[in-house]
């Protein structure tokens, strides 16, 4: 979903060894038939090893006919904010049509500091305007931008995967800029299982998904802080995220489903 995910798992970027022509192996553009999402609301809880240590509130919605919106809210919680405070909101729209991204626009409040991010989509290319509120220096502004076709939010990434047949085995690569930087996405589908988060018993869709950074040269990076990621999305008309893992240097993070409402068609 939103950066803001992968900001309050404190999920770092997965790496594969990808082959070096990884650009003429990226999947097409084109949605798959798997209807949109309907209007929901729906909670989850996060945690490291089996401590809860945050939590966040996503609420997909259609402003208007033509766009989805991905609204996202959420903080640490518990002993881990004693640690690491963070209080962080962001907004993501995309075309319901061809499930492009056109906005996004994030706050991140860590009480020493504050992040406001927003990131434009075009076709051809994604720019970000990060603003260090703390700072108050001109360098504080941060303008990163990344030229190439194609390029998701997480958010429109999102969609675009659940739009797919999901099959055993199927692969998909994309290019996603969820801020600042450009990262290379694999997501394979391993299979379908039964799993139960808080929310209850599901039929789930069992995903692999890695990240590798693309250099401004097109190379690519493995980061080396984490191990592994896995997510299951509902076997179902809504195929919302269920749960996710990540194994990382200092153990597993995971954020599960705590409760869903079906707001809208």
């Amino acid at each position: 979903m939103n950066r803001l995910f992968l900001v309050l798992l404190g999920i770092p970027v997965l790496a594969w060894g990808a082959p070096p022509d990884w650009q003429d192996n990226l999947s097409s553009p084109k949605p798959g038939p798997f209807p949109n999402p309907p209007a929901l609301k729906a909670s989850y809880r996060m945690g490291w090893l089996k401590f809860n240590s945050g939590f966040a509130e996503g609420v997909i919605s259609k402003p208007r006919p033509d766009l989805l919106q991905l609204e996202v809210s959420g903080g640490s919680m518990g002993l881990a904010r004693k640690i690491w405070k963070l209080d962080a909101t962001g907004v993501s729209l995309a075309r319901a049509s061809t499930l492009r991204p056109v906005v996004v626009k994030q706050s991140e409040d860590y009480g020493w500091d504050k992040v406001v991010t927003d990131v434009t989509f075009t076709g051809k290319s994604a720019s970000s305007l990060r603003n260090n509120h703390e700072q108050f220096k001109p360098e504080a502004l941060e303008k990163p931008q990344f030229a190439f076709p194609n390029v998701y939010d997480l958010f429109s990434a999102m969609l675009y995967i659940r739009s797919q047949r999901l099959e055993a085995g199927d692969d998909f690569n994309l290019v996603v800029f969820p801020a600042k930087s450009a990262y290379l996405a694999t997501v394979r589908v391993i299979g379908r299982e039964n799993i139960q988060v808080v929310a209850g018993k599901y039929s789930a869709i069992k995903l692999d998904i890695r990240l590798q950074k693309i250099t401004p040269e097109l190379g690519l990076e493995p980061p080396p802080k984490c191990k592994h990621a896995i997510a299951w999305i509902s076997d179902d008309e809504n195929r919302i995220l269920l749960r996710a893992e990540s194994e990382t240097i200092v153990g597993s993070v995971w954020m599960e489903l705590q409760n869903m409402k079906i707001t809208g068609r």
